[in-house]
């Protein structure tokens, strides 16, 4: 076992929890419920075989704004960034979200089948989005927490207006919300977390 990845992963999961546990919103209680509940101890850890995507091309600029919001946090992110097997949904094409989506977007877990730990039906990771980028209205059965790190993105739910949410604003989708994100200039870096139902992807509306 790489001890040092163990350690930082580790702490990356501990930081995220208490970030969240000092914030006030929907969805919290569940999702500190259920991380609190995942083993993440030496036996549950495993290397998933990094992979990166063009997106990461704007993961500096990110985590140096994160360092504003909650500076314990983006250093556990930098320390891990190198090891994160970033992924794209197949069916989110250019054809689907506009020319260039492919290239500004992806997610890596950090807890769930394509993580560091496998979770018990729970899933934890980061979001990028780069910048202009419409990521249209979608849905799944599970519920969902998003912890923008970044300023300046817009979030829809239910069908409704688009509202610009501050970066450390917490934003709950029930099961089978609508919802969608809109960036402007600056790229976006979140946080999530699926708390149940994670085995069925998200599909677009």
């Amino acid at each position: 076992m790489n001890q040092d990845l163990f350690d930082n992963v580790r702490r990356l999961v501990t930081t995220a929890a208490a970030g969240l546990a000092a914030r006030r919103g929907e969805g919290l209680a569940e999702v500190l419920e259920r991380l609190a509940q995942q083993d993440i101890g030496p036996g549950a850890f495993r290397e998933p075989e990094p992979r990166s995507l063009p997106v990461l091309r704007h993961l500096p600029q990110c985590v140096g704004e994160a360092m504003v919001l909650d500076p314990r946090l983006a250093s556990a992110i930098a320390s891990v960034e190198d090891a994160l097997q970033w992924q794209q949904s197949a069916s989110y094409t250019d054809d689907l979200l506009g020319a260039g989506f492919s290239e500004n977007y992806g997610w890596a877990e950090i807890i769930g089948p394509r993580g560091f730990f496998p979770g018990d039906d729970v899933l934890l990771g980061l979001l990028m989005l780069g910048p202009e980028r419409h990521y249209r209205d979608h849905y799944h059965p599970a519920p969902e927490l998003y912890w923008p790190l970044t300023a300046g993105s817009f979030w829809s739910r239910d069908g409704g207006p688009f509202v610009e949410q501050p970066q450390g604003a917490i934003i709950w989708h029930p099961s089978m919300a609508l919802h969608a994100t809109i960036t402007r200039a600056t790229p976006l870096l979140a946080l999530w977390c699926w708390t149940r139902d994670t085995a069925t992807p998200a599909q677009l509306a």
